[in-house]
This record gives structure tokens, C-alpha cells and sequence, in this order.
């Protein structure tokens, strides 16, 4: 199955995160992201199955969650307790709305880091801001590299970027064309590599 074959929306939401879908099988499909490997790297899948309440089949999602407590998420490499989370509300019918959640909820932004960190590449991203935002960013405990330079302009390093990058679409994203989403209703800010 690819891309293609989901409606315009999550297509979009895909793309915007550089996710790829894979179909192993063909009651499941993977949600999979660039990591150097020859298949990507699983963030997430749903598989197709009969529900516990009344056998009708539907997608069951499973997303990559890392704990709250997990400090090791921040420091560049693959987390200690990240692991596979199932939903267990029952499953639903839609394969878009299981791939949704996925999206929703799923972190992989070690992932990313780690890749970054292995090619050496480096680099720093800056961008102007609203003030009070830059303030809270560079205020933030985790992850180091966040500087606020004054009036609003900030210059994130390389490895922060791609830990933005996979964070859930509900929080502080980076997409794929270099765009900071900061919170869900406020603009969004673009970032230049330097």
C-alpha cells in the first residue's frame, strides 16, 4: 500500500513529517521514518483485527511513546524506555483515522538525533519569533541548544531540530520544510539552516 491510497489529509500530514507507509502484510500497515536503514524506522503501526467487545474487524493502532521521565530522549540517542504503546479502546473502522492517531501521539525524535549525531553533519538553525516564545524556548530544561539571541531570534542546533522533528503533531513539531510549530492556532515559524 502506499500513500496514495489514503485520503488527501493524512497524505498531507505524512508528507509534512517525511513518514513513509509501508505494508508488510495486508492487515497491516507500518508508519515508518528515514533512519539511515534500508526500511525505516517503525514510529508506529495499525493492524487489522477483530475487537474484543463484538469480533467485527478493525484497525488496531500502536504508536512509539517514550516516557515523560525518560531523560535519555533528549540526549541524542535512541531512548532507554521508549517503547510500543497499543490502543486499547477497541480499534476503529477507518485505516486514515488509525494512521491519524498514530501521528497524534507517536515519538521518535531520538530516532532522528541519533542519525543526526552519527553523520557528523552539525550545523545550527535560526528564526525570529514573538519574544515571549523565544524567552520560553531557550528557557526550556530540555533539550540543550536552544539560544534566544535577543528580540526574538533564536538559533537551534542541528540535533534539537531533529528531536523537534519527531515529536508528536499535537506538540512542538519541526515538519519537513523547516517549519516550527510552536503551538497548535499560532503561527508558524520558518527556520533557516545556517
Amino acid at each position: 500500500m502506499g500513500i496514495d491510497r489514503l485520503d488527501r489529509y493524512t497524505q498531507e500530514r505524512l508528507r509534512q513529517r517525511n513518514l513513509v507507509v509501508r505494508r508488510p502484510r495486508r492487515d497491516t500497515v507500518q508508519i515508518c521514518v528515514d533512519d539511515g536503514s534500508r526500511e525505516g524506522f517503525r514510529v508506529g503501526w495499525a493492524e487489522k483485527k477483530p475487537r474484543s467487545f463484538d469480533g467485527k474487524l478493525a484497525w488496531q493502532s500502536v504508536y512509539r511513546d517514550v516516557p515523560g521521565n525518560d531523560d535519555s530522549y533528549w540526549r541524542g540517542g535512541l531512548a532507554d524506555k521508549a517503547r510500543y504503546t497499543p490502543l486499547d479502546y477497541g480499534g476503529i473502522e477507518e485505516l486514515e483515522l488509525a494512521v491519524r492517531e498514530i501521528l497524534d501521539l507517536a515519538r521518535w525524535g531520538d530516532v532522528l538525533a541519533a542519525r543526526e549525531i552519527r553523520s557528523g553533519a552539525g550545523g545550527t538553525y535560526t528564526a525570529t519569533m514573538d519574544e515571549t516564545q523565544a524567552e520560553w524556548l531557550a528557557g526550556l530544561a530540555e533539550p540543550k541548544g536552544i539560544t534566544h539571541l535577543g528580540g526574538g531570534r533564536i538559533r537551534l542546533t542541528a540535533v534539537v531540530v531533529a528531536l523537534f522533528r519527531g515529536s508528536p503533531d499535537s506538540q512542538l513539531h519541526v515538519d519537513a520544510h523547516d517549519v516550527l510549530h510552536v503551538y497548535p492556532g499560532d503561527p508558524p515559524v520558518q527556520l533557516a539552516r545556517q
